[in-house]
């Protein structure tokens, strides 16, 4: 017989001894058949509880939250039970998704269930409101999101054939997004009036207008520019000693040859007369006939002007800080001038209100600062200043079509339109970027919309200018969208170089179908810079 050493004996009786043992027993736990529970609306759900635990015990369950019931509350439970739970939702808002938590308690374990809670079936989803293509681009995406919790249907279909889509119809489950390619035949979609995407969801139709820039290269230099609404006529003052008036109809622009260098314009109300100011004169035009009325002379280099529907012409000086407004009628020859009797900053700009009857300014040198003047009589008579040093003006100020307010170059906004409340703090536009502020502001009451060209500053390269327009909501100042301005290309010994463009006016066409941008072409080597980019909004 073999004998058994030492250390084969000791393996043997390991053996045995793990063979007579099991697996180490189990912790006693809760088992639940779901971890999450979705209601919708009112809705009852079901939820199974049973353990491992050979013990009988008590459990149990309770929600601190007042949306959802559950029964039984408590029981008692050893393995190989199930104890079904009812939970009960009540959501009284139908817009609001709610979330909770179910808490499961015993002696040995603890369980928690998420709930949540939707609404009643609602649909909720965000379109893009408007595609706009600059020149050079053809294609455009359109996303739709469905944010309901709803599964949701939508259908695409175009104005005109001259508008593809990738495709036209889809079905988005919830939290879900479809971006559709929209591309654009634009020769002949030029030539269509109001081309617009048609979407409808659950039998809803929404129109997505199509936005088309075009531009017009200009054959001279801007130095000042206003449009008329009433006449829809866009007026500059050129370095070549012209008065030009666009015809946004015919994209024709007529020329008024002016015999003095031009330092700034400014348009009738009812848009039928403008003047050029002048170093040491003023030129009264007639925009109907293209002709020139009267010039007058003036003792001072004008630096920005303003004209009435009866002729007062009320004008801003350029140099030796302490000034007055001069003031003259110049539907006569050889008129009179005038002399405000406050003194005012050189380089001060100002606007005629709305109404008429008061003029406003912005000094230059005083950020905080805005006069108003009574000139209903035709003398500038001085009335009340804003001096807010927390909301400050910034030296140019625009106003909302009706006068009730007044937007400023720093993007604050104030009351006009009462005496009891001039000046009063009306809220602010958020600009994009820092050290930013308005170059020109247009607004829309057709659209409720506002229009703005920004600039900025860099420490290292000075003054910057932003390549957008950009569209915010007139009753809020919210933004909306911003429009990115074509590009100038310029073939210089058969190589193509692209130049950002800089805008420097943006104007709104009255019928809300156009918005008309001037822009420039800094360091292209170009002679003329300066472009008129047409936005197409319907």
């Amino acid at each position: 017989m073999k004998k058994l050493n030492y250390a084969t004996l000791l393996l043997f009786w390991a053996s045995l001894l793990l063979a007579s043992c099991g697996k180490t027993p189990e912790e006693p736990h809760l088992i639940v058949s779901a971890d999450t529970l979705v209601f919708k609306g009112n809705q009852t759900c079901t939820l199974t509880v049973t353990t491992n635990n050979t013990e009988r015990r008590e459990f149990y369950a309770y929600s601190p939250c007042e949306w959802i019931r559950v029964s039984p509350t408590s029981g008692r439970i050893t393995e190989g039970e199930t104890v079904e739970l009812t939970l009960t939702s009540y959501l009284e808002d139908p817009l609001v998704v709610q979330e909770a938590t179910l808490f499961l308690t015993s002696a040995f374990d603890n369980k928690e269930v998420k709930l949540i809670g939707l609404p009643n079936d609602f649909s909720s989803y965000l379109l893009t409101d408007r595609l706009f293509f600059p020149e050079n681009v053809n294609d455009a995406i359109m996303r739709i999101s469905n944010y309901g919790n709803t599964t949701l249907d939508y259908s695409i279909s175009a104005s005109t054939s001259f508008i593809s889509l990738s495709h036209t119809s889809g079905q988005l489950a919830t939290m879900q997004s479809a971006s559709i390619n929209v591309s654009i035949d634009r020769e002949h979609l030029l030539t269509v009036a109001h081309p617009a995407l048609y979407v409808t969801i659950d039998d809803t139709v929404d129109t997505i207008p199509i936005v088309l820039e075009k531009k017009l290269m200009l054959p001279n230099d801007v130095v000042d520019a206003e449009y008329a609404k009433a006449t829809d006529l866009l007026v500059y003052v050129s370095s070549d000693s012209k008065l030009n008036i666009y015809h946004p109809d015919t994209q024709e622009i007529s020329a008024v040859a002016l015999s003095y260098a031009p330092t700034c314009v400014s348009i009738s109300p009812d848009g039928t007369k403008a003047v050029a100011g002048h170093d040491t004169h003023v030129s009264y035009i007639d925009l109907m006939t293209a002709t020139i009325l009267t010039v007058n002379d003036i003792t001072c280099d004008a630096f920005d002007i303003v004209l009435t529907d009866d002729g007062w012409t009320y004008v801003f000086p350029r140099e030796d800080q302490w000034e007055n407004i001069h003031y003259i009628n110049v539907t006569n020859n050889n008129a009179l001038e005038g002399y405000s009797t406050r003194s005012i900053y050189a380089g001060t700009k100002a606007r005629l209100h709305p109404s008429g009857k008061y003029l406003f300014d912005a000094e230059p040198l005083s950020s905080a600062s805005s006069e108003k003047f009574d000139i209903q009589d035709g003398e500038p008579r001085y009335i009340t200043s804003s001096y807010y040093y927390d909301h400050t003006v910034d030296g140019d100020l625009w106003f909302e079509e009706n006068g009730e307010r007044m937007f400023c170059r720093s993007g604050n906004v104030f009351k006009t339109n009462d005496p009891h409340q001039d000046f009063a703090y009306n809220g602010s536009i958020a600009l994009e970027g820092s050290y930013t502020s308005i170059l020109w502001l247009d607004h829309l009451a057709l659209r409720n919309e506002i229009y703005l060209v920004i600039q900025g500053y860099d420490w290292s390269y000075g003054m910057t200018y932003s390549p957008y327009v950009y569209v915010y909501n007139a009753d809020n100042l919210t933004y909306k969208t911003k429009f990115r301005i074509e590009d100038y290309v310029v073939n210089t010994n058969g190589e193509n170089n692209v130049y950002t463009p800089s805008p420097c006016y943006v104007f709104a066409r009255s019928n809300g179908a156009e918005l008309y941008v001037i822009t420039k072409a800094d360091d292209s080597g170009m002679a003329h810079g300066w472009a008129i980019q047409t936005i197409d909004f319907e």
